[in-house]
């Protein structure tokens, strides 16, 4: 596949590690890019800046915020403060307010956090959080200014969304590169997100048509590989759990097997 994007380490993949732990399992298992989740965003942020100059692994991402429907919090600011300070390109938010029109408007307040800075707000649309539609997730990202919706391959395709629909260029800034096992979870959340958080698999090893999802992303856009799995938790540590899925994804990328 052509003008395909550099590979980010996601979080969720190792989260045993600390946030600069993260950036120097990426660089040492071969990922130019990185994203983190912080437990205490201002007391982490320097170690993490400091990981990032010493490796040269730049900041993909930012995990995560959850809007409700009381809108911003402190904590929602801080991260996003955290965000804008390590340049970090995205900062992932998902939402858990029904009302869609408070979600526009709290990821518009979102985006005024981070105005001025690279930080950009990219809503990921889940079948178990309230934005449970790629249509949804489009409509809130048009109506906020440079914001972007975040595809990734397992969600949408619980969401029954085809994954080999174009996406403009112009709404998505990165995608989530997984793989799914063929258990479907109809209509049920929970398993749905127990799923998503304990039982995905590596790239090019499950059911999803990976190809027909890259091709039909905008050219170039990164690419997070989201693994979040038990299994390979228990059998592999980080840095090796973090090489198995980089040479997944790179597969899948160049049709090896």
């Amino acid at each position: 596949m052509a003008d395909r994007g550099p590979l980010s380490l996601s979080a969720g993949n190792v989260l045993e590690l600390t946030p600069d732990g993260v950036v120097r399992c990426a660089a040492e298992a071969g990922f130019p890019l990185a994203g983190v989740r912080f437990t205490d965003p201002r007391a982490q942020a320097p170690v993490v800046a400091d990981a990032v100059r010493r490796t040269g692994v730049r900041l993909l991402d930012v995990e995560v915020v959850r809007l409700g429907p009381d809108g911003l919090t402190d904590a929602h600011r801080r991260l996003a403060d955290t965000a804008a300070v390590l340049d970090a390109a995205f900062l992932l938010t998902v939402s858990e307010d029904p009302d869609e029109a408070r979600t526009t408007g709290s990821v518009a307040a979102l985006a005024e956090v981070l105005a001025g800075s690279v930080t950009r707000v990219a809503l990921e649309p889940m079948a178990f959080t309230a934005v449970r539609s790629r249509a949804a997730a489009e409509r809130i990202a048009r109506a906020v200014p440079g914001t972007v919706v975040l595809p990734d391959a397992l969600h949408l395709h619980r969401m029954h969304e085809p994954l080999d629909a174009p996406w403009p260029a112009d709404l998505v800034g990165y995608a989530q590169l997984t793989d799914a096992g063929a258990a479907a979870h109809p209509g049920d959340g929970e398993l749905l997100a127990h799923e998503a958080r304990h039982e995905r698999v590596p790239p090019g090893e499950g059911v999803l048509d990976l190809a027909g999802f890259v091709a039909a992303l905008p050219a170039g856009v990164p690419l997070a590989v989201e693994v979040q799995s038990d299994l390979l938790a228990a059998e592999h540590t980080p840095l090796d759990r973090a090489v198995l899925l980089r040479k997944a994804a790179s597969a899948v990328l160049t049709g090896g097997s």
